[in-house]
């Protein structure tokens, strides 16, 4: 819980500011390549061979490498020292998570599950519960498959290397550290950021939502923030507010059955169904990575929860009328749409006539 509440207080801050099946063949042999040596005797050998040095060091900092080590078996999701390295660049994560040892095995434990589990055993939205217990309950990493086996995540964090045996277990390499860890729902994670998702909160109670958006899912969430509500006219806020059908119908409009990470978007032009019934258009920038959502921006990503996933936007998306959504959907994004979101890159193909 201590995990939790810091990973709450550093986003905020920042905001501010049983038989498992894999259906698809990997082919990709850099993917699946195994370490080329005599098989090492244990997990932590195992992540020697393979560089993973900050894990080693913070395992043993934490007093958790003797178990890695001599355990199991496990399954590890094991982040690289890039991974680590991105998160060591935030002071306050730096002093106040990397410093603090109970705080570090935490979310270390977070990434070991009991047993191995091969690559072929994975399948979209499993729920692999792992070590770490909150209130006497394992927290799940979720596994997501997208583009036909191509792309894999576990809580949103893409793996890189699969199927790195050990005599304990085996190690998937991952991209980045799987944090903040998904202890609670939808609902619960967006009430502790007032400052940034009270108006979102209030009209979810005020549609009668609270139930679904706390329910099992997988969901993904297109959250407007309170800048974004502020957009609307006051006394459009207000009639929604007021009127429970209209106001459910543009919450869930915001709201994708199943779990979407930026890893699993494709670049380019995407349409997706919400569980309002019309679909989003979602874009990613092939060159920054950067995505929008009917031409808002996602400006907080891939905010894992227990139930999904959210996106924090910075516009409330209002759902289109019935007969502009089935002739809209060839029509191609206003150029300025195009021009912000793809920046640099769509007007260098301008200036050489691409477009």
């Amino acid at each position: 819980m201590k995990l939790f509440i810091l990973a709450v207080f550093c986003i905020s801050q920042v905001l501010c500011a049983e038989d498992w099946y894999f259906p698809y063949e990997l082919h990709d042999s850099a993917w699946t390549e195994e370490v080329k040596a005599d098989r090492p005797k244990d997990l932590v050998e195992v992540a020697k061979k393979l560089r993973l040095n900050k894990l080693i060091e913070y395992l043993t900092f934490a007093g958790l490498a003797d178990t890695i080590k001599t355990g199991g078996p496990f399954t590890v999701f094991a982040p690289s020292d890039k991974a680590f390295d991105e998160m060591l660049r935030c002071p306050y994560l730096k002093k106040e998570l990397f410093a603090n040892k109970t705080r570090v095995a935490e979310l270390l434990t977070y990434h070991v599950i009991s047993g191995e589990v091969l690559s072929k055993q994975l399948s979209n939205e499993l729920l692999a519960p792992s070590l770490l217990k909150v209130d006497g309950k394992a927290i799940n990493i979720r596994v997501n498959i997208y583009d036909k086996g191509k792309i894999v995540t576990a809580t949103g964090s893409k793996v890189v290397k699969v199927d790195q045996k050990a005599s304990n277990g085996v190690i998937h390499v991952i991209d980045k550290v799987m944090f903040p860890v998904p202890v609670s729902d939808i609902v619960t994670v967006l009430s502790k950021f007032e400052k940034v998702s009270s108006t979102l909160v209030t009209a979810v109670k005020a549609a009668g939502l609270v139930e679904t958006l706390q329910g099992e899912g997988p969901f993904t969430l297109f959250a407007p923030s309170n800048r974004a509500f502020a957009k609307l006219p006051k006394e459009k806020l207000d009639d929604l507010l007021n009127n429970k059908t209209a106001l459910a119908d543009l919450l869930t409009y915001h709201v994708v059955a199943g779990t979407i990470y930026s890893d699993g978007i494709d670049g380019g032009l995407t349409s997706v169904p919400t569980v309002e019934g019309k679909s989003l258009k979602i874009l990613k920038c092939p060159w920054s990575g950067r995505v929008s959502v009917n031409g808002a921006n996602v400006w907080g990503p891939n905010l894992s929860v227990s139930n999904g996933v959210i996106h924090l936007i910075d516009a409330v998306l209002i759902p289109p009328p019935v007969e502009k959504e089935t002739t809209s959907e060839n029509k191609p994004l206003p150029w300025m749409q195009l021009k912000k979101a793809f920046g640099v890159g769509v007007q260098r193909m301008e200036q050489f006539g691409r477009l």
